[in-house]
């Protein structure tokens, strides 16, 4: 589902706790975790960021920031893990700064599909074939009860999928499944653009450790379809935002 008003407030009130440099930190530790797909340590954020604080002074505020709610720590020893709020409020941030695809790509992108536009399928195809080569996940089309896929194979090169054989099982029977991913769309706003459901926010329990970014596109005058972009929720969400929107504004303007 899109955040809904309660989850908004909250998220609002949790983000008017942290201090200009908690969400400093809170920023660059889920950039890195997105990077790295390893767990975030203070020392480590020390040196690579050549911050004018000590490793200590970053751990407290990792700790203040695992207290909030923004930031988990699977063991005691290990480094800190961004919780579903804590990718909320970074998509949030994402979002107020989007920033499009460059014009190079976006021109391409368009002159690409236009060439199509008199084969609906095709048309289709090529859009999520595109999405999947720009966001290194798979995208998927769901049109008239047909489901088109694309990038199925970026999935066995994502770490989370090659350190667990049951991740990976679960996400493909995800996408095997159009009762599954109709169900996971349907949870969207039909009053957004543009939806992103993350993990635990989709209250489906064989969803919670994914992540999925799509769009409604109507094929015959009517809301009967959607792209998506599905992936784990360490997902990095201001390119695939930007595809997503990018690439399928465009299809909306050939087909509507």
């Amino acid at each position: 589902r899109q955040m809904c008003i309660r989850d908004r407030c909250l998220l609002y009130f949790l983000s008017m706790t942290l201090t200009e440099r908690q969400k400093k930190i809170l920023m660059l530790i889920i950039r890195e975790f997105i990077e790295t797909a390893e767990a975030v340590g203070s020392i480590n954020l020390h040196a690579k960021y050549n911050f004018q604080l000590s490793s200590a002074t970053i751990r407290n505020e990792m700790c203040e920031l695992v207290s909030k709610g923004f930031l988990y720590q699977k063991h005691n020893s290990g480094g800190r893990i961004p919780t579903t709020t804590g990718w909320r409020y970074f998509v949030q941030e994402v979002l107020r700064n989007l920033s499009e695809i460059n014009n190079l790509i976006s021109e391409d992108v368009r002159a690409q599909l236009y060439n199509m536009r008199s084969n609906k399928t095709y048309l289709i195809k090529h859009a999520i074939n595109l999405l999947s080569s720009i966001t290194k996940n798979t995208s998927v089309a769901i049109i008239e009860n047909t489901v088109y896929y694309s990038g199925l194979s970026n999935l066995v090169n994502l770490p989370e999928f090659q350190s667990s054989s049951e991740l990976l099982e679960r996400i493909l029977n995800i996408l095997e499944d159009y009762s599954k991913l109709s169900e996971i769309v349907n949870k969207g706003s039909k009053d957004e653009d543009l939806n992103i459901i993350i993990g635990e926010e989709s209250q489906l329990d064989y969803f919670v450790d994914f992540s999925v970014v799509f769009s409604e596109v109507r094929t015959n005058g009517v809301n009967n379809g959607y792209i998506a972009v599905m992936g784990p929720t360490r997902m990095q969400y201001d390119l695939v935002i930007s595809a997503v929107k990018n690439i399928v504004d465009t299809v909306k303007i050939i087909i509507e």
